[in-house]
């Protein structure tokens, strides 16, 4: 069995964030975008990163589970 990666870190840029659950950063921006992923903002600078809680994609992993 392949050991996962817990990250070490509160918030995750965008490729970080993807890699935490297994998609791509445009699939995290898109749902940024759509509001169902919030951003954690820690500067006010428009080209500032966008930062992803952790907490919040484990929310949307939840969110998003399903059965056949």
């Amino acid at each position: 069995m392949r050991k996962v990666d817990t990250p070490t870190r509160r918030v995750l840029r965008v490729n970080a964030a993807a890699q935490y659950v297994s998609t791509s950063a445009r699939c995290i921006r898109d749902l940024v975008q759509r509001g169902e992923l919030p951003l954690v903002r820690l500067s006010e600078h428009e080209r500032a990163p966008w930062l992803i809680d952790v907490r919040d994609l484990d929310n949307l992993v939840e969110r998003r589970k399903t059965t056949l």
